[in-house]
């Protein structure tokens, strides 16, 4: 299961604010928020690519946004020295 970095941050205890602070810090992401290029194709994360109509200037705006493969939930925690204590997508339950 993919998640956003919003998901992510409530699995990992964090506030989304807090998470994109350290991932900057970590320079996992850039500035603007996009995912650094040394990061991509690394099995962890990735940008969705996206669009939405702007009925305004009769244009869409496209943007992407940075997912969390499953995978990358655990090396996201050892990058920032957060144990985690639930494992899997059926500890939840």
């Amino acid at each position: 299961m993919n998640r956003t970095l919003d998901q992510t941050a409530a699995l990992l205890g964090l506030k989304a604010r807090a998470l994109r602070t350290r991932l900057r810090e970590l320079r996992i992401l850039n500035a603007d928020g996009t995912l650094a290029s040394q990061h991509r194709d690394k099995g962890y994360l990735y940008s969705d690519p996206r669009s939405h109509w702007n009925p305004s200037i009769r244009q869409y705006r496209h943007y992407a946004v940075v997912m969390v493969k499953e995978s990358g939930i655990a090396w996201l925690a050892k990058q920032l020295g957060i144990t985690l204590t639930q494992q899997g997508k059926d500890s939840a339950a």
